[in-house]
């Protein structure tokens, strides 16, 4: 598969950028529109949504924040977009239009040469594909790994049982028409026993096996989540700017 191609055709359908835009500019900046097979987050807005990537920005806004957006950014530095001055001076304009931050994130995508060592799990491992999720679905013990979203419906499953009893699940969801994401969740009695790295890594392989590109997101502060992203053969690859309705 090709990685950074697959992300950025998940990109322009994100953010209704043509590969013509794409071509010409480092900050792409499109209006406002649907395409199937976007990815679209429950509970959050589409009013304004901005990707960065390798130096790029994608960035797409609706119609009233569109000709503010484009004399602000369109010869902004990506590489700083997510600086507290840029994030104040953006959360006071959507502010305007009843609009506000909700979180930045770093995302992860596979290391094309990462070399894996053999993993061994001292636990049973059971796979679980979309129809049969719901038996392994507990939103209190695994939130993270099976979010159970209208919008990213949960596609696959990995699981760890101890004496018949799952203790870690990482799992999958199908965010869009080229990636899916993982979570990991991990009874706080199993973790640092190498579970979450070994579940991540093995899901990873898994997806990629079916044609999909897996991908991790975690906050900026959690570096306990970053280092199972590295660990199980991802890199950063992008930042992302999520807004929601006040």
């Amino acid at each position: 598969m090709q990685i950074e191609e697959t992300a950025r055709a998940q990109f322009r359908l994100d953010t209704n950028c043509s590969p013509e835009c794409e071509d010409n500019y480092r900050v792409m900046i499109n209006k406002r529109a649907f395409h199937e097979g976007a990815r679209i987050f429950e509970n959050l807005s589409d009013e304004f949504k901005v990707i960065i990537f390798k130096g790029d920005a994608y960035i797409m806004a609706s119609e009233e924040l569109y000709d503010w957006v484009h004399e602000t950014y369109q010869k902004y530095k990506p590489e700083w977009f997510c600086e507290f001055s840029n994030l104040r001076r953006l959360d006071k304009k959507l502010s305007e239009h009843g609009l506000k931050i909700h979180d930045t994130h770093v995302f992860f995508l596979p290391d094309e040469y990462f070399e894996e060592d053999e993993m061994e799990c001292p636990y049973e491992i059971k796979w679980y594909e979309r129809e049969s999720i719901d038996e392994i679905r507990d939103k209190k013990r695994f939130p993270h790994a099976l979010p159970d979203s209208k919008t990213q419906p949960d596609v696959i499953a990995v699981a760890a049982f101890d004496e018949g009893r799952p203790v870690a699940v990482a799992g999958a969801s199908e965010d869009g028409k080229y990636m899916w994401q993982i979570g990991i969740d991990v009874d706080e009695d199993y973790e640092h026993h190498g579970l979450a790295v070994y579940l991540v890594t093995v899901l990873k392989e898994r997806i990629l096996e079916k044609g999909f590109l897996p991908y991790y997101g975690t906050s900026e502060s959690h570096t306990i989540s970053q280092d199972v992203a590295i660990r199980s053969g991802f890199i950063p690859a992008w930042a992302e700017v999520f807004t929601k309705k006040i």
